[in-house]
């Protein structure tokens, strides 16, 4: 799977990841999508998942892609917020074998 990796540190504290997979595979069509990303418990709820989503979203369309799958689990609220915020439009919520997820696509 080609994929592009970023780590967000603040020093030494590791804060975030993220990951823009460069292609579907069935898997990632079901329950994972273009992008997947995770904060630190800590530094949840200061917008940093947000902001990051945002900042990977320019580097999906250098890729050549036009539009990017983002899921997140259906009891996710911020994750929801973010995904929405950045224009995330929702598919449909699927029950898959990783849980109930929420499947938005978001244009480039």
């Amino acid at each position: 799977m080609h994929a592009t990796h970023w780590w967000i540190v603040e020093g030494a504290d590791y804060l975030r990841a993220s990951d823009l997979r460069h292609y579907l595979n069935a898997l990632l069509l079901g329950i994972g999508g273009h992008i997947g990303y995770s904060v630190r418990p800590s530094y949840r709820r200061r917008g940093l998942a947000t902001w990051a989503l945002g900042a990977v979203l320019p580097e999906a369309r250098a890729l050549g892609l036009d539009r990017v799958l983002v899921t997140c689990d259906d009891d996710n609220t911020g994750s929801r917020r973010s995904i929405e915020r950045n224009g995330g439009v929702l598919e449909d919520v699927r029950t898959t074998s990783a849980g109930i997820k929420r499947r938005y696509w978001i244009t480039l």
